[in-house]
């Protein structure tokens, strides 16, 4: 018979056997050693956690978060569970939800540098520059050559527009550690490159180390790609970007995803909205920013931001999560539709007020504020029933340009159509074909803003922008790229920048290996 010293002890060495393996990323193995401690005993906080980290590694979020909160709760002053579920919430783009378990996780452990630098990512995410560069150098002050600490500072100095600073920290970094996955990454977002600087050369070195995980590789073939696309090398530029997505390994069900827009359209119609008996928030703050990504969404916000009486509020995920939790996703595709339809006057007054406590936290004086999370295009219906006095500002670029500009960036997972053209494009249709939907049915005004219209008349498109917010002029939305603020997203350099024309028609750059996106685009792709 066994006793409980014993079982203890054979779960002690199942779990180190499974730390082994998953160190060695044989993550199936790893997991049937945690599975078979929880089998016996499912209170085990090492076992949970670590089920946790495997989730993570799967991208599966939400499944991490809920082992990494059991372990919390049975010890719950272990700094490491708090770090790990806080930097979970931060991939999941809940900065203010992971604040809460980092914050925990350095008072149960002062020194501890990775958690304090977790600390300084979740105020970089919640767009606090000046606290982010506190907690960054609060970090290196303990160890000064803890890497993460060092490429988070340089990385906030890029968000704030400091591109000088960022690229002298890079490369600060690089000189004491060579080949550093996250420095190379960086410094390519930061400069505009030319013959004689060496981080080519260091990627091209890097890219032949055997030790590399794949989403290191990813990073380094995206950086390659930018930094010979800045050269003018384009088909050397372009097979990077290839290799990036090859190595990837993503995926996305396009076929899934036109149901699930169906079923958007067949539920929200204009007769649908004119039944609604009721209504959220009746708020003029919000404005929502949507479209494809590399549309012009950064640039949007940046504009308005500079305005007095306006702020913005980034790439924010309240939105989304609320319609995942309602359904959204969901295999079965009706789920959604329903849940909001069948939302009462309470329960809609209780989503709208935390969506706008957390939209205008730190932002009281505005009177209009953005939430530029471009893929809220999908959750109009929702926004329609929660905020009846909302804005909406749909921006639009050429559909080649934004689908090249698509491809050439590294997204997450759930952006996994971005790497193959084909579905790229077929994406980018059923985006289209939803936005004519919205015009046509949904009771919230919509204006497009298009780039190229901005581009070539910026002062008249500005104009136009801020009198659809019922704003007053201020000549400061003219002078956005001298806005301080933190911006997150890829287009963080560009908004440093006057407007500029090179960007328009930029696809024709890669134009012979675009074949597939075109053929996929069909009647929307202009190829004059």
């Amino acid at each position: 018979m066994t006793t409980p010293n014993q079982a203890q002890q054979r779960h002690i060495r199942l779990i180190e056997q499974g730390m082994a393996l998953q160190t060695q990323r044989r993550f199936p193995e790893a997991e049937r050693c945690y599975q078979t401690v929880l089998a016996e005993n499912a209170q085990n906080p090492d076992a949970l956690h670590l089920m946790g980290l495997l989730a993570v590694e799967a991208d599966q979020f939400s499944v991490a978060v809920d082992y990494m909160e059991k372990a919390v709760r049975l010890l719950p002053k272990q700094a490491i569970y708090r770090n790990n579920l806080g930097n979970v919430l931060l991939l999941r783009g809940d900065p203010d939800g992971a604040l809460v378990h980092l914050r925990k996780a350095v008072k149960f452990a002062p020194r501890y540098v990775e958690a304090i630098t977790n600390v300084g990512r979740a105020y970089r995410a919640r767009g606090k520059a000046e606290e982010a560069r506190k907690q960054f150098a609060k970090a290196l002050a303990i160890d000064p050559d803890f890497e993460r600490a060092e490429a988070g500072l340089a990385e906030m100095m890029v968000e704030i527009g400091d591109m000088e600073g960022a690229v002298k920290t890079f490369r600060a970094l690089l000189k004491r550690r060579p080949g550093n996955v996250q420095a190379l990454g960086g410094i390519s977002a930061a400069k505009v490159f030319g013959e004689d600087d060496p981080e080519l050369a260091q990627i091209e070195t890097a890219l032949n180390t055997r030790s590399l995980t794949p989403d290191q590789r990813v990073l380094l073939h995206h950086a390659a790609g930018k930094i010979n696309n800045d050269l003018g090398r384009y088909d050397a530029a372009i097979k990077h970007y290839f290799a990036g997505k090859k190595t990837s390994g993503l995926q996305f069900p396009i076929e899934v995803h036109r149901k699930n827009y169906a079923a958007i359209k067949a539920c929200f119609t204009k007769a649908r909205f004119g039944s609604y008996s009721t209504a959220g928030n009746p708020s003029h703050i919000p404005v929502f920013i949507v479209g494809m990504p590399r549309s012009g969404t950064t640039l949007a916000e940046q504009i308005i931001a500079s305005h007095p009486m306006a702020a913005g509020a980034g790439e924010l995920a309240g939105m989304r999560r609320e319609g995942k939790q309602l359904g959204y996703g969901a295999s079965d595709v009706s789920v959604y539709s329903q849940r909001v339809n069948d939302l009462d006057q309470r329960q809609l007054e209780q989503i709208a007020t935390a969506y706008l406590r957390t939209l205008t936290k730190g932002r009281s004086h505005a009177l209009r504020c953005t939430d530029k999370n471009p893929q809220n295009y999908e959750q109009l219906g929702l926004i329609a029933r929660l905020f009846p006095n909302a804005r909406i500002i749909h921006c639009r670029r050429d559909p080649l340009d934004t689908c090249a500009s698509n491809f050439t960036q590294s997204f997450d997972r759930s952006h996994g159509y971005n790497a193959n053209l084909t579905t790229l494009g077929a994406y980018y249709r059923c985006y289209s074909d939803l936005m004519d939907h919205w015009k046509a049915h949904l009771p919230l005004p919509i204006f497009d803003l298009n780039y190229e219209d901005l581009i070539a008349d910026q002062e008249g498109s500005t104009r136009s922008l801020i009198n659809f917010l019922g704003l007053d002029w201020d000549d400061a939305c003219l002078a956005f790229f001298d806005n301080t603020r933190s911006v997150t997203t890829p287009s963080r350099w560009q908004v440093r920048q006057p407007i500029y024309k090179s960007s328009v028609k930029r696809w024709k750059r890669y134009e012979k290996h675009l074949g597939p996106l075109i053929d996929s685009l069909g009647d929307l792709a202009d190829t004059r």
